[in-house]
C-alpha cells in the first residue's frame, strides 16, 4: 500500500500503543480516531498528542467512526457467557471485547493489534481466548497471530510479559520481532537526585518486615521486595503493591532520624524508597519529553495500566513491513471440521486432557467440548477425521485410543508439528502452523 495509513486507538489509555505505531510508522500513520474513558488518562494523551479520545465505547456506533485501515487496541480480559456460543461474537455482548468485534465487523480494516495480559490464554479455563480466536478467524475472517512477548527482551529492566494479536484480512506474510536481548540495568534508568518524600518511614518499613515475616513463615511469598540495582524491576502494577514490589536501595538520607512530632515522618536509615514515576514511566520505554498533567498517585496508575512502548515499536515495524510488501501467503484450505478437529486437540493438550483412553475417552472429549466451548456439532465426523490422519484408533466399537507418537510429545511446539505433518503429509509450508490453528 502506497500513502498513510489511517489507524483507531481504542481504550487508549495515555496512548503508549500509539506512541509505538508513531515510532514505526513515523509519518506513515495518521490516527483519525481515539477513545478512553477515564478523564484523567484523556488529559495526559490529550498533553502529548493534541486529540481528547474522551467517551464511552459502549455508546459508539462503529459506522461513525472515520473509515480507517488499522485498529489498536488494549482491552481488558473479561469472561464470556457460553450458554449461547452458536451465536459468533453476539457470545460477548456485554462485553468489551464485544465493541472491538462489531467495529472489525462494520470497518473490516487491513489489519489490528489488540494487547492484553498473558493470563488471558488461561482465563476462564482457556475458554475466553477460544471464544475471542473463534471469532477473530471464523466469524471476522481474519488471519491472526499471537504471542507473548516480554518488555526485558526489548531493551527495557522490568519483568513485563503480555500477550499480543495480530490480524491480517489477507493472509499476509508477517513474523513477530525477535528479542532484542539487550541487557539493561535497573540503575540505568533511575533519577540521581530524588526527594526525601519518597522514602519510606522508617514504621512503615518495620510494618513490611513484620508481615513479610509472617507470610514467610506460613510458607508464602508475599511481602515487599528490593529489587536489585544490577537486576530489573518486577511488573509494575496497580495498588501499594505495585511499589512495594519493586522498592530500591538507595543513598541513606544524613537527616534520617528526625525528632518526634515533627511533621516529616522519621524517614528509614537503610537508604529504602519507592521509584519516582519517571522511573516507571522510563521501566515502560516512555520518552523524557512524555509530560503528565496530573497527581502523582495518577501517574502511577496511569503507567502501570499503559504498555511497554519498545514492545509495540517493535511489533509495529513488522507490521508495517507486512502491509508495505503485501506478500500474501499461500495457505492450505481446511473445511470447518479440519479446523474444529485441530482446535480440539490443541485444547486437549493445553489443558493436559489426553489421560483417558478407551470408552472414558469419548467422554473425555465430549466434556471438553462443552467446557472450553468449542464450536462442535458434529463429534463423529471430527472423530473420522482423526482416524484418517491417524491420530487416534478404535481397537473396539466405541473404544478410542490416542497415536503413541501423541501421548509421547512435551512440547506445543512438536505437538503441532506431528499435527502439521499429520494434516499436510509433510510438505513444506512457508508460514507457520500458528496460521492454522
Amino acid at each position: 500500500m502506497d500513502g498513510i495509513f489511517r489507524a483507531i486507538d481504542l481504550f487508549a489509555g495515555i496512548g503508549g500503543i500509539r506512541l509505538g505505531f508513531k515510532e514505526a510508522f513515523n509519518d506513515e500513520i495518521e490516527f483519525v480516531f481515539s477513545n478512553e474513558i477515564d478523564p484523567y488518562c484523556c488529559q495526559t494523551y490529550k498533553a502529548n498528542f493534541g486529540d481528547d479520545p474522551l467517551g464511552d465505547i459502549t455508546k459508539i456506533n462503529p459506522n461513525s467512526i472515520p473509515d480507517f485501515d488499522i485498529l489498536l487496541a488494549g482491552f481488558p480480559c473479561q469472561a464470556f457467557s457460553i450458554a449461547g456460543r452458536k451465536e459468533g461474537f453476539d457470545d460477548t455482548r456485554g462485553t468489551l471485547f464485544y465493541n472491538i468485534a462489531k467495529i472489525l465487523d462494520a470497518k473490516k480494516p487491513m489489519a489490528f493489534l489488540l494487547e492484553n495480559v498473558p493470563h488471558l490464554m488461561n482465563h476462564d479455563k482457556g475458554r475466553t481466548f477460544q471464544i475471542i480466536r473463534d471469532i477473530l478467524e471464523e466469524d471476522l475472517n481474519y488471519n491472526i497471530h499471537y504471542i507473548i512477548l516480554n518488555a526485558k527482551n526489548f531493551g527495557l529492566p522490568q519483568n513485563r510479559p503480555r500477550i499480543f494479536i495480530v490480524g491480517f484480512k489477507q493472509n499476509l506474510r508477517f513474523t513477530f520481532p525477535k528479542p532484542t536481548n539487550e541487557v539493561i540495568k535497573l540503575e540505568e534508568i533511575l533519577e540521581d537526585k530524588v526527594d526525601e518524600s519518597y522514602y519510606l518511614s522508617q514504621q512503615y518499613l518495620n510494618g513490611l518486615k513484620k508481615h513479610r515475616a509472617r507470610h514467610e513463615a506460613k510458607g508464602n511469598g508475599f511481602g515487599y521486595v528490593v529489587v536489585s540495582r544490577n537486576g530489573i524491576a518486577n511488573a509494575i502494577v496497580l495498588g501499594g503493591m505495585g511499589k512495594e514490589r519493586n522498592l530500591v536501595k538507595d543513598k541513606i538520607l544524613t537527616n534520617c532520624w528526625k525528632r518526634e512530632g515533627d511533621n516529616i515522618q522519621l524517614r528509614n536509615n537503610e537508604g529504602i524508597r519507592k521509584m519516582t514515576e519517571r522511573e516507571w514511566a522510563r521501566l515502560q520505554g516512555f520518552p523524557e519529553t512524555f509530560t503528565f498533567p496530573v497527581a502523582k498517585t495518577r501517574i502511577y496508575r496511569q503507567l502501570a495500566n499503559s504498555v511497554s512502548v519498545p514492545v509495540i515499536s517493535a511489533i509495529a515495524k513488522e507490521i508495517l513491513k507486512s502491509l508495505t510488501e503485501n506478500i500474501i501467503e499461500k495457505k492450505p484450505i481446511l473445511n470447518t471440521n479440519e479446523k474444529h478437529a485441530i482446535d480440539l486437540l490443541l485444547t486437549m493438550f493445553r489443558r493436559k486432557k489426553f489421560t483417558h483412553s478407551g470408552k472414558k475417552m469419548k467422554s473425555s472429549i465430549y466434556s471438553i467440548i462443552k467446557n472450553y466451548a468449542l464450536r462442535i456439532d458434529d463429534i463423529d465426523e471430527i472423530l473420522n477425521i482423526l482416524f484418517k490422519l491417524k491420530l487416534i484408533e478404535r481397537l473396539e466399537k466405541d473404544k478410542l485410543y490416542f497415536n503413541k507418537k501423541l501421548l509421547s510429545i512435551n512440547t506445543e511446539t512438536e505437538f503441532k508439528k506431528l499435527i502439521y505433518d499429520s494434516f499436510f503429509d509433510g510438505k513444506p509450508i512457508s508460514t507457520t502452523i500458528e496460521q492454522y490453528i
